[in-house]
């Protein structure tokens, strides 16, 4: 695996937890503009993806999460999501305001934190949190882009949106004046099996595949399984995913 690392880890009075994750620079990419992290000691995990419009694509996703590996260690789920949203606004203005490089630099993010029983799911973009539970996949997240939001104002259905040219153009990231992180909270069951991806997965592999890659093995043999699924497809953007299985 490449950038891996492997952790078993008991959350707090709840389950056993298992974690991966993994990235791969795109096909003719000549950099990977993904990053991820992988923190359970942290109860956090994220996925970053370089806005490839900007000028500094793939120093802003690889910024983003050395930033969140500063966070503390929380004291409930409301610390712990005010640590991570006061740590990516300071991200945001530093990126924005091009005090980090004399140019543009954004990148999506989702992040996924733990504590106890409860979760919680923040994101700016595209980059996805997906829930397989009693092996049935939610999409936790809801795309930032042009696409999306000319199906939410109901201006388009979804296969006429799906038809759109430049429908993934992306309208929030971290690094842009306008940011804005949406969050989603749930308890977390015995057997819950959590994917964080960038959209390099999600628009090679369909929820059918993905639930299905997701509801055998633990963390790591399922993070090998996607991988080679991916492999058997085109694959010319970058592609990042954490894999976190409780049990």
């Amino acid at each position: 695996m490449n950038n891996s690392r492997d952790h078993e880890k008991r959350p707090l009075q709840t389950v056993m937890l298992n974690s991966w994750g993994w990235s791969q620079r795109g096909e003719h990419k000549e950099e990977n503009e993904d990053a991820f992290l992988n923190w359970p000691e942290r109860y956090c995990w994220a996925v970053a993806d370089g806005v490839g419009s900007s000028d500094y694509a793939a120093r802003a996703s690889q910024f983003l999460i050395k930033k969140l590996m500063s966070l503390p260690e929380a004291t409930s789920l409301e610390n712990h999501v005010q640590n991570a949203r006061a740590c990516l606004e300071e991200a945001n203005a530093l990126l924005s305001s091009r005090a980090m490089w004399p140019g543009t630099a954004s990148s999506t993010i989702v992040l996924l934190l733990i504590h106890e029983e409860q979760a919680s799911c923040l994101w700016a973009g595209d980059s996805r949190c997906y829930l397989l539970r009693d092996n049935v996949l939610y999409q936790c997240t809801n795309d930032h882009t042009l696409r999306q939001e000319k199906i939410d104002s109901g201006e388009l259905t979804r296969p006429e949106a799906y038809r759109m040219v430049k429908g993934n153009i992306i309208t929030n990231a971290i690094g842009t004046n306008s940011t804005k992180l949406d969050e989603v909270r749930f308890i977390l069951h015995p057997g819950d099996r959590i994917l964080l991806c960038s959209d390099g997965l999600s628009n090679i592999l369909n929820d059918i595949k993905l639930t299905s890659l997701l509801c055998e093995g633990n963390a790591h043999t399922c993070a090998e399984r996607i991988r080679e699924a991916i492999m058997k497809y085109p694959h010319p953007d970058d592609t990042s995913f954490v894999t976190i299985f409780l049990s």
